[in-house]
């Protein structure tokens, strides 16, 4: 898909990541320091699957990313 900007067409691309791995190693602190820039230091397990989108600008490419949370299994 392109989308015009007034310098240039940038094409959009989607990576989907899942994050798996042991309970509490902080693979939610990761995304979130990821796509919002926080970190919490206080522990609340994901329930199920939590998801977040970030888009971040290459050269003229757009990349969004949609990540997926895992509960630690």
């Amino acid at each position: 898909m392109l989308l015009e900007n007034s310098s240039c067409n940038v094409e959009d691309h989607l990576f989907k990541v899942v994050v798996i791995g042991d309970s509490s190693v902080g693979k939610s602190n990761i995304v979130m320091q990821f796509t919002e820039g926080k970190f919490s230091d206080s522990y609340l397990s994901t329930i199920g699957v939590d998801f977040k989108m970030k888009s971040v600008y290459v050269d003229e490419s757009k990349l969004k990313f949609q990540i997926w949370d895992t509960a630690g299994q």
